[in-house]
């Protein structure tokens, strides 16, 4: 089941988060800066988030448990970004994370081209082109005192 994301979510959502970075990122983002993310830190991001409503948060629910989550916003009336789109080692490959990509695409409405960003070298890049995701822009971003190159991905329906 797919949601709303509530306070009392945030924990796994910073868990997944941190796990996510330190295991897909490991060898493109400096080491020092995957060391520093922790989980109540990226607990207090979010609920900052939250509270601000800069994006919506969205968890998938399965039998009891948070196994990813998703956040994105409307930018205008023809546009919105994904910002953020993780699930728990456990759940990965076995589609929750079509059906939350699917999920969000809905609820940013149909007349908005939606976008995201994502490290050109993560290797689960290919998700976003199998689901229909068009490259885009690319762009270097300063992280750790280290260039990492990222990719727009455009869906336009």
């Amino acid at each position: 089941m797919i949601r709303k994301a509530e306070k009392r979510d945030l924990a796994d959502v910073a868990r997944i988060h941190v796990d996510a970075w330190k295991q897909v990122y490991r060898g493109i983002m400096p080491e020092e800066v995957l060391e520093k993310r922790n989980y109540d830190e990226q607990r207090q991001v979010w609920e900052r988030k939250l509270e601000r409503a800069e994006e919506d948060l969205y968890v998938s629910e399965i039998s009891g448990k948070i196994a990813g989550f998703a956040s994105c916003r409307v930018l205008d009336k023809e546009h919105a970004e994904i910002e953020t789109l993780y699930f728990d080692t456990d759940y990965r490959g076995k589609g929750y994370g079509t059906k939350m990509l699917e999920y969000l695409l809905q609820v940013l409405g149909t007349e908005r081209t939606v976008s995201l960003w994502c490290v050109k070298e993560n290797p689960n890049r290919k998700f976003y082109e199998a689901n229909g995701g068009k490259p885009g822009k690319e762009k270097e971003v300063l992280i750790g005192g280290k260039q990492v190159a990222g990719i727009q991905y455009i869906f336009e329906r």
